[in-house]
C-alpha cells in the first residue's frame, strides 16, 4: 500500500546498528535450520526455496524491500521450512530472536506490521496455488515476471527492466516447470513482444499494455460485436507497437484454429471469430502501412469470391486460417471480377491465388480467371487454389487449378505445404 510503513522501516528504527550488506550467493539460513535470527530486507532480493524429498528444488518467490524473512517458521515450530539465498547484493537488518520476541510483545505497531506480513505471505501462497491449478506454463511465467517487475523493476524508455538476474532453472523453480519449457516460453513471449532480452537482462512491456493485448487475443475467440476492433484501436491509441498488436491478434487466430481442429468450436463460432478478426485487422494493417513497417510472412495469398457470388463466410474463414498459418492475406472481398483478380496478381505478386464459389452458376468464373492469367503471361507465376461448396477435385483439375480445398482448413493446410520452405518480406 502507498505510504505503508514496512517491517524493514520499523526494524531500521529499532536496530539501526544491525544493518548489513550481503553479496549475491550468501545463504541466510538453510531449510531445516532452527530459527535463530530474522531478516528484514532494506534493499535487494532474496530467493526463498525448498528441497523436496525427491531432490527437486521449488522456489517460493523472490522477496524484495520491506519483507521479513522467517516469521512464519518462528511462529510455527521454530524450524526453517525453506532456504533463503541472496540473489542480488542486498541490505538486511539481522534481528536476533530474543529481540524480535520482545518487540512483538511490547510494541503494538511492530506486532501489527508482523501480522500484516504473515497475512501477505498467506495471500501470496493462495495466489500461487491458483496459478498452478488454472494457468498454463506460459501464463504462469508471464505473471511471475510481472510480479518480479512490480517489486524489482526499473522503469526505462524500453519498458520495465527486471532488477534481478535469474537463470532459466531459477525461473522454472518459481513456476514448477523445467528449463527447456522456460526457454520455449521466453521465446514465445519475446515473439509476442511482451519481453525483450538484452544479455541477462529481461525488459518487460508495461503490465497495462500486456493486459490490453491479452484482452485483444481473448476477444478474437469470444468477444462481442466490435470488442476486438475496440481493443485494437485502444492499443494503437496508447502507442503500443502495431506489430505487437498484430501478434496478439494472430495469437487469438491460432487459438481459434487449434480449438476448431480439436472440435472445441463449431462453424458458428468460427464465423463469429472471422468477423471479429476482420474488423480488428483493418485497423492494425492501416497502422502498419502508415508506419511503413515491413513484416515477414510465410507467403502472400490473394483471396476472393468470384464474380456473381456474394457469399463471404467461407472465404473469410479461409483468410483467417491462412493468417493463423503465417500468411499475408490480401482479401479482395466478394463478387470479384475477372479483371480484379488478374490486376491483383499483377500488383501484389502473390504466391497463391485463392478463389471461392458457393454457386454452380458462378464456378466457371474461375476458369475465366485462369485463362486470363495465361493470356497475361502470369499463370506460371502463381499457384491457383479453388474451393467452395460447388467445387469438386475433378472440376479443379479440368480448369487447370493447382489445388482444391473442400473446407477452409484444408485450404490453409494446402497453402502451408506449398510455401512451408519459403519466407518473404512485405
Amino acid at each position: 500500500m502507498p505510504g505503508e510503513v514496512t517491517l524493514a522501516d520499523l526494524a531500521m528504527e529499532k536496530w539501526p546498528g544491525r544493518l548489513r550488506s550481503y553479496k549475491r550467493g550468501k545463504i541466510l539460513y538453510w531449510q531445516g535450520d532452527p530459527v535463530e535470527n530474522l531478516y528484514a530486507i532494506r534493499s535487494g532480493a532474496v530467493k526463498i526455496s525448498s528441497l523436496s524429498s525427491g531432490g527437486r528444488i521449488f522456489s517460493h518467490g523472490i522477496l524484495g524491500s520491506g519483507r521479513l524473512l522467517g516469521t512464519a517458521d518462528y511462529f510455527l515450530d521454530g524450524i526453517h521450512e525453506t532456504t533463503a539465498e541472496v540473489i542480488e547484493e542486498s541490505s538486511l537488518v539481522k534481528i536476533p530472536l530474543p529481540e524480535f520476541q520482545e518487540a512483538v510483545a511490547r510494541d503494538a505497531g511492530f506486532s501489527t506490521a508482523v501480522m500484516r506480513e504473515l497475512a501477505r505471505e498467506s495471500k501470496v501462497h493462495l495466489s500461487r496455488t491458483r496459478e498452478l491449478s488454472f494457468l498454463d506454463v506460459q501464463q504462469r511465467l508471464k505473471q511471475s515476471l510481472v510480479e518480479l517487475a512490480r517489486v524489482h523493476g526499473l522503469a526505462t524508455d524500453e519498458g520495465i527492466e527486471l532488477g534481478v538476474n535469474l537463470t532459466h532453472e531459477e525461473m522454472g523453480a518459481l513456476i514448477n516447470a523445467n528449463r527447456t519449457t522456460i526457454t520455449l516460453c521466453l521465446q514465445e513471449l519475446k515473439k509476442l513482444g511482451y519481453i525483450r532480452i538484452r544479455g541477462r537482462k529481461i525488459i518487460l512491456l508495461s503490465p497495462h499494455h500486456m493486459e490490453i493485448l491479452d484482452n485483444l487475443c481473448e476477444k478474437v475467440i469470444s468477444g462481442g460485436v466490435g470488442e476486438a476492433a475496440d481493443l485494437a484501436r485502444q492499443a494503437l491509441e496508447e502507442s503500443i507497437d502495431p506489430v505487437k498488436t498484430l501478434n496478439a491478434l494472430l495469437k487469438g487466430i491460432k487459438e481459434v484454429d487449434r480449438r476448431y481442429a480439436q472440435g472445441q468450436m463449431d462453424i458458428n463460432d468460427i464465423m463469429w471469430a472471422a468477423i471479429n478478426i476482420k474488423e480488428a485487422l483493418q485497423i492494425i494493417e492501416a497502422a502498419i502501412r502508415n508506419e511503413n513497417i515491413n513484416l515477414s510472412y510465410l507467403g502472400r495469398v490473394v483471396i476472393g469470391t468470384v464474380h456473381g457470388d456474394i457469399h463471404d463466410i467461407g472465404k473469410s474463414v479461409a483468410a483467417m486460417l491462412l493468417r493463423a498459418r503465417g500468411f499475408e492475406v490480401i482479401d479482395l472481398g466478394v463478387d470479384v471480377a475477372v479483371e480484379e483478380f488478374v490486376d491483383a496478381v499483377r500488383e501484389y505478386r502473390p504466391d497463391i491465388l485463392a478463389m471461392s464459389a458457393l454457386l454452380t452458376s458462378t464456378q466457371f468464373e474461375m476458369q475465366k480467371v485462369i485463362d486470363s492469367l495465361k493470356a497475361a503471361g502470369m499463370r506460371d507465376q502463381v499457384k491457383v487454389m479453388v474451393g467452395g461448396a460447388s467445387i469438386t477435385p475433378r472440376f479443379a483439375a479440368e480448369i487447370g487449378a493447382d489445388g482444391y480445398a473442400h473446407e477452409a482448413r484444408d485450404g490453409a493446410e494446402l497453402a502451408w505445404g506449398w510455401c512451408s520452405n519459403n519466407s518473404r518480406r512485405n
